[in-house]
């Protein structure tokens, strides 16, 4: 049985049976807010104005207020009758199929002992287009991650920053045993982290291999001619290890102003040390007027929004990438 979803911007679509309602908009052309699509990051609520809906997974993200606010994860449940919704379309995704290429292993680049640099090679008729923030599933032996695009799409391969996960499957398969050439499947591009106004004051936080989008963000901003720089930048990257800060800024056209938080610094670190949110807010002279984008861990994010938003911030111009760990 189908149903009619409505959006309150006007937008309508039709459930598919058994589908999700992201799943629904998706296949219907619309682009919803969506990273994680398995309910832990919480990057598609919204909220449910009218009708009723069937958790098809466990809404583990959602808070008690958020419940009382008749909160819902578009990811997670099914229409059970006629819906009226928050969500927002993003028309800078329309036209941004996401596909399935082979792909062969152009370069590995061990950064430190915890992080390798992955170059992937597409076929030279690929059509692959993304935004840069996005990310791509790579899939090895019937295995599939998910990967941030550290590239930009000006790139003529796609970069990925791969952080070693204990007893990880692809992680020992990426550590161990990859190989110049190898043939790999990546299916994207998909989720919703990218730039939404270049014209704002910009702040970014990353922990680990979150590095990765902001890094495509920011070198798509030094390679676009048609951007001249009005606002700060800031970015806020955050390790538990000194030897993980595997990138150091050198852009040439754009002033970022960068900070290395360390959260278990030795007695040498000459960096931050804490919490990236919490140097963040110490640095940001007025946060309200800042667009933020946050892509690391989903207990980072959740502090950063907490942080953000009790000193002013619109919530709405908090977006986030958060990673799911896989083993």
């Amino acid at each position: 049985m189908t149903f009619q979803i409505a959006t309150v911007e006007g937008k309508e679509f039709v459930s598919l049976n058994g589908h999700s309602v992201l799943d629904s908009a998706l296949n219907s052309g619309l682009a919803f807010e969506y990273s994680c699509k398995n309910g832990q990051c919480g990057v598609c609520k919204a909220t449910l104005l009218t009708g009723q809906v069937k958790a098809l997974q466990p809404q583990v993200s959602l808070t008690e207020q958020d419940i009382a606010e008749n909160k819902i994860l578009t990811c997670c449940c099914s229409a059970l009758s006629d819906l009226l919704i928050d969500s927002e379309d993003l028309s800078a995704l329309h036209g941004i199929k996401t596909k399935t290429f082979p792909a062969r292993i152009n370069g590995i680049k061990f950064l430190s002992n915890q992080i390798v640099e992955v170059k992937l090679r597409l076929p030279p008729t690929a059509q692959f287009k993304f935004l840069e923030g996005q990310y791509i599933d790579v899939i090895h032996s019937a295995v599939t991650r998910s990967y941030s695009i550290a590239s930009t799409s000006e790139e003529p391969e796609l970069s990925l920053l791969i952080k070693k996960v204990e007893q990880g499957v692809l992680s020992r398969y990426w550590f161990e045993e990859a190989a110049f050439n190898d043939l790999l499947r990546i299916e994207g591009p998909k989720g919703t982290f990218f730039l939404r106004d270049k014209n704002k004051p910009l702040v970014f936080l990353a922990t680990g291999t979150g590095i990765a989008p902001v890094l495509a963000i920011l070198n798509q901003l030094e390679q676009d001619d048609t951007f001249h720089q009005l606002n700060s930048i800031h970015l806020f990257w955050g390790n538990r290890r000194s030897e993980d800060f595997v990138w150091i800024s050198n852009f040439k056209k754009i002033q970022v102003d960068v900070f290395f938080v360390h959260s278990r610094p030795p007695e040498n670190w000459e960096g931050e040390r804490g919490y990236v949110q919490d140097v963040a807010l110490k640095k940001i002279v007025n946060i309200k007027e800042a667009h933020v984008y946050a892509c690391g861990s989903n207990n980072m994010i959740y502090s950063a929004k907490k942080a953000f938003t009790e000193k002013g911030l619109v919530v709405k111009n908090f977006y986030s990438d958060a990673f799911v760990q896989s083993y």
